[in-house]
């Protein structure tokens, strides 16, 4: 990645925080999508400079890299995000520093909502969360497998207990069924970069960012 842009989040004193990270990041997404490739993904991956997994937080920039200045030219960020310029500042393009202190994948985390949504002042939104396989989908899975009612499963399952775990997310909605949905994301450092592409919200659990 040779080239990014660099999104600020501007204070407001009258709308929280993690509203302007759903604001921003659903055009984000709308943009890359209008760009994707053949292959239904996208050149141009996202970071999180301020991602906290201690306070659950996103932090206050965003940042689009790609490979080149034409790719984020192409993106035209500023058409995307022109409804929200009284809460986000866009940078000019600007080559990625010659030497980083890392790389990291930022990538979708697979989970569905539990209980205890909390939101925190000044941080993206975030929740208790369920990992995916819960009682009820391993019950099916079990009723389908052994022919059994879906009482006797979920009777097999009655001590079992789910995982619970803590992501930052953005509340999103689903360009295809229009339903919402949070988008968990997961921070990965790796030693090395790792070149690849990116899915039309920016993210992958293979192709790194880098961290600067």
């Amino acid at each position: 990645m040779k080239y990014y842009r660099e999104i600020s989040l501007l204070p407001n004193a009258d709308i929280a925080l993690y509203f302007i990270w759903q604001k921003l990041f659903q055009q984000i997404h709308f943009a890359l999508a209008e760009n994707k490739s053949a292959d239904k993904t996208s050149a141009i991956g996202v970071a999180f400079p301020g991602y906290d997994a201690v306070k659950f937080a996103l932090g206050t920039k965003l940042r689009l890299f790609a490979e080149s200045e034409q790719l984020l030219e192409q993106m035209q960020c500023e058409k995307w995000l022109n409804r929200l310029s009284d809460y986000v500042h866009v940078s000019s393009i600007k080559p990625v520093p010659g030497k980083v202190p890392g790389h990291a994948c930022f990538e979708r985390s697979r989970m569905v909502s539990g209980r205890g949504t909390e939101k925190v002042a000044g941080h993206a939104s975030f929740m208790h969360t369920k990992l995916k396989g819960n009682k009820e989908k391993l019950a099916r899975r079990r009723a389908k497998r052994k022919g059994e009612t879906l009482q006797e499963a979920l009777a097999h399952y009655a001590d079992y207990e789910e995982p619970q775990s803590k992501l930052p997310f953005i509340n999103m909605t689903s360009q295809t069924n229009g339903q919402n949905f949070r988008l968990f994301i997961e921070k990965q450092i790796k030693e090395q970069p790792q070149q690849g592409s990116f899915s039309c919200y920016g993210l992958s659990n293979t192709t790194t960012v880098p961290l600067f």
